[in-house]
């Protein structure tokens, strides 16, 4: 059935590129069906004579809101003509200035996605991670889904152009049709319809993200369908308000689509087949304890004397003695051994200690660094069985001009396989549900919802998600900005409502002068219970930003517990002003 699949698959790839390059599948099998073309007005030319004697007929074109990658592109190619061929043609935009008019008989090369319907039709057919060059009509056309595509068939044209270099004149043939295959995952995927991305998008860990826009849940339901015909299968699903979310699977590859209501956009992102997260029904766990919350402090002296101010670890304890932890702290051995410590104590077998889910929300040092000091020292002591996180690849960090910073999820993927050798990765994506004993955990915000939006301000990678736990839910923030929460605020609204919150980013920057995206998330919340990840020594200062102010003067708010230098644990289900700690109360 698998080769069966492949064989298909190949088929329609196959295809598609014919359709794209312009041939017709049926004439191409069958010669003798081909039809004799209607008499032409004007001879078509045989061959496009793009330099002549030393001279450039075409202007390269490129969108005049072409992004950065495409204008990249573009200038390579400029460069190309002139370092093989010493020459320098024009070199403009698709911006027509008023009073003058598009001219289709203008002899043109277009790269990416510009204005022109040239450019467009080139696409028709063509798989999601191949480019195409190829003449339409009087222009030719370098196009493709992906950035990262464009730059590879620039690549290919300027080798075309090389093989001319020496005669002074590059011509092609007037049937000149040219594909490449970039990024594989892409063409594994079925068409959305008859329209195409308008991102694909590298979004790190071998994931590739696809988004198009201006479409209806009608077209995401089709598209479900595709997905079924071309050999997935149906994993999970999940409807959460207006928007809906599912995973597909087949041997080889992981398909999770998802349609945002507030976007009307449907995002599907492709991975290679590693771990899935378990099903509800395979969930089964012995009630050994009262499952608990934890806050660990975070105020501890640094070696030049200042006291740290953040940094967040929380740990549950579920109810067969296995623990959630969500970060941990900083790289020091205060933060892992208070970690390890801490399970110790209240670990029903203190010689099998069990983390059901280390989930990481964002790859910041305060909030991953306790990891690289726990896993060499404690790891061989505790047995981890998932490590969850979603981290930016590279690429994306690196166009947000963010250099190093958020480098360490690959840190955190490599610890995992060398001090936790039974511990599965999986990258969270929206809409996933992890059943952990008696948790539940629900992704619902990644960066992906974001993309490809800039990543200039790290902590917009942050994941938000919540726990659902002995008939409380806690709405997990990590240090998410307001970028992120406005987001998660437009897609679910009321359904943040929660028991339990934690403080967005420490309440430190927002990440922009507006922090309304993040007052409104504390208003869906509206939880009563507020844990709050800082020291002692800042808190009271943070009444004087307007964000951190409007979450202490909620109605809902009846309770702040501050992390300070102390182990907070409440039993759950927890009613406030009961801990037994030191809080402030309303």
């Amino acid at each position: 059935m698998k080769r069966y699949l492949s064989l298909l698959t190949l088929l329609l790839i196959t295809l598609l590129m014919i359709t794209a390059c312009g041939g017709d599948p049926a004439a191409n099998a069958d010669p003798a069906a081909t039809t004799e073309p209607s008499p032409a007005t004007d001879p078509v030319p045989a061959t496009l004579d793009i330099v002549q004697n030393g001279v450039a007929n075409y202007t390269i074109i490129r969108g005049e809101k072409a992004n950065s990658e495409t204008v990249s592109a573009a200038t390579m190619l400029f460069k190309a003509f002139n370092e093989h061929m010493g020459i320098y043609p024009e070199f403009t935009t698709d911006w027509i200035k008023p009073g003058s008019s598009y001219d289709s008989t203008s002899l043109e090369i277009l790269v990416g996605a510009t204005g022109y319907s040239e450019s467009t039709e080139a696409l028709e057919g063509l798989p999601y991670g191949d480019y195409i060059i190829k003449p339409v009509g009087n222009k030719l056309v370098i196009n493709a889904w992906s950035t990262s595509a464009i730059d590879d068939a620039v690549l290919a044209f300027t080798k075309e152009m090389i093989k001319s270099a020496a005669q002074g004149n590059f011509s092609i043939p007037a049937d000149y049709c040219k594909t490449g295959t970039v990024i594989k995952l892409a063409n594994a995927l079925p068409a959305y319809g008859n329209t195409g991305p308008s991102v694909v998008y590298h979004a790190g860990d071998d994931n590739q993200l696809l988004i198009f826009e201006e479409t209806t849940e009608a077209a995401y339901n089709d598209y479900r369908k595709a997905l079924e015909n071309s050999g997935y299968t149906l994993y999970t699903d999940n409807k959460i308000t207006d928007n809906a979310f599912a995973t597909y699977i087949n041997d080889d590859y992981v398909v999770n689509a998802g349609y945002y209501r507030y976007q009307d956009s449907v995002r599907v992102i492709i991975e290679p087949r590693k771990n899935l997260p378990g099903l509800k029904a395979d969930n089964k766990y012995t009630e050994k304890v009262t499952p608990s919350f934890a806050m660990l402090g975070v105020e501890f002296p640094e070696s030049d004397g200042s006291l740290s101010q953040n940094g967040l670890c929380f740990i549950y304890q579920l109810a067969d003695g296995s623990y959630i932890i969500i970060d941990g702290g900083f790289n020091r051995d205060t933060d892992a051994q208070n970690i390890y410590k801490y399970m110790h104590e209240h670990a029903p077998d203190k010689n099998n200690i069990t983390v059901a889910a280390w989930i990481f929300t964002h790859a910041h040092g305060d909030h991953n660094g306790a990891f690289f000091k726990f896993s060499p020292n404690y790891g061989s002591k505790v047995n981890v069985e998932l490590v969850i996180g979603n981290f930016p690849s590279d690429e994306t960090r690196e166009a947000g001009g963010l250099g190093t910073e958020g480098s360490g999820g690959a840190k955190i993927m490599n610890y995992t396989k060398e001090y936790h050798k039974n511990a599965k990765f999986i990258k969270a994506h929206v809409g996933q549900k992890f059943f952990l004993r008696d948790a539940e955990i629900e992704i619902l915000y990644t960066l992906e919802s974001y993309s490809p939006g800039v990543l200039d301000y790290f902590n917009t990678s942050s994941l938000i998600f919540t726990v659902k736990i002995a008939g409380q839910q806690f709405l997990i923030l990590g240090d998410a900005s307001n970028i992120a929460c406005t987001v998660a605020h437009s897609m679910y609204g009321e359904y943040l409502k929660s028991d339990i919150i934690h403080v967005a980013h420490h309440g430190y920057t927002t990440g922009s002068s507006s922090y309304k995206g993040v007052t409104d998330v504390y208003d869906d919340a509206s939880a009563p219970v507020v844990f709050w990840p800082v020291g002692n020594e800042d808190f009271p200062g943070m009444s004087s930003r307007a964000y951190d102010a409007h979450l202490q003067k909620l109605a809902s708010t009846k309770e702040i517990i501050v992390a300070g230098s102390r182990q907070v644990r409440i039993m759950l289900p927890y009613t406030y002003g009961t801990s037994g700690y030191e809080t402030i109360l309303k």
